[in-house]
């Protein structure tokens, strides 16, 4: 297992934002560096091409064993631990807007892990809570319209939610936790929650791999 799965389950989280901070404010000299890099254009320091047949010269052996050793493949076992308890803190920390799908008179924004095990419309009772990952702006429309005579615009917002609803209506929390997962769409969490429904190990494994294939996607 590389440590490169590793840094991109961190992507976009405070933990990824502090390590780089510790890298530039600690790990890397910035002013030295630009020092070295102005003689280099200026000529002052000279960069030479050491021939050696592919075997790394004193120097750079030194620098390799140090970079090893930050960089050591971490075991499996541990690794799949990491990557587990990192999903659970990112997603279950999403914030996102509820709206509801059957009266169109309920919506609010709360953060995923006080969401209840069966989230239900306090106006109507319904559990056909639609999630939705768009700014208010975008939400406001459809509690003033009652869902009626949407623009086109308004109309996607509005399949979303109903198509999240029902994956809420069925699976509960555990949709709602999914459905904040990066780039993915109704139809993969569907085939998670299919799989695992609970908030198990298994089920942020799965949610990770939906993302890989989700991200993976916009490159075929």
């Amino acid at each position: 297992v590389s440590l490169q799965r590793l840094l991109k389950s961190f992507e976009g989280t405070p933990i990824f934002e502090e390590a780089l901070k510790e890298v530039f404010t600690k790990d890397l000299d910035v002013e030295r560096l630009v020092q070295v890099l102005e003689k280099i254009r200026n000529g002052e320091i000279e960069i030479v091409k050491v021939e050696t047949g592919g075997v790394a010269t004193p120097v750079a052996r030194v620098g390799i064993e140090r970079v090893s050793m930050k960089t050591d493949l971490i075991p499996p076992e541990r690794m799949r631990a990491v990557l587990i308890e990192s999903a659970k803190a990112r997603l279950l920390n999403e914030t996102c807007n509820l709206i509801c799908t059957n009266c169109w008179s309920y919506a609010d924004m709360i953060r995923v892990k006080d969401l209840p095990a069966k989230p239900k419309c306090p106006k109507c009772g319904s559990g056909a809570i639609g999630l939705l990952r768009v700014e208010e702006e975008k939400v406001l429309p459809l509690l003033e319209k009652k869902g009626e005579k949407l623009t086109k615009s308004e109309e996607k917002v509005q399949r979303q939610a109903i198509q999240t609803a029902r994956l809420i209506e069925k699976y509960g929390k555990a949709a709602a936790v999914a459905l904040c997962a990066r780039k993915v769409q109704p139809s993969d969490i569907k085939e998670v929650l299919e799989k695992e429904a609970s908030l198990t190990d298994r089920f942020y494994e799965l949610v990770l791999e939906a993302e890989r294939k989700a991200i993976s996607k916009r490159f075929w």
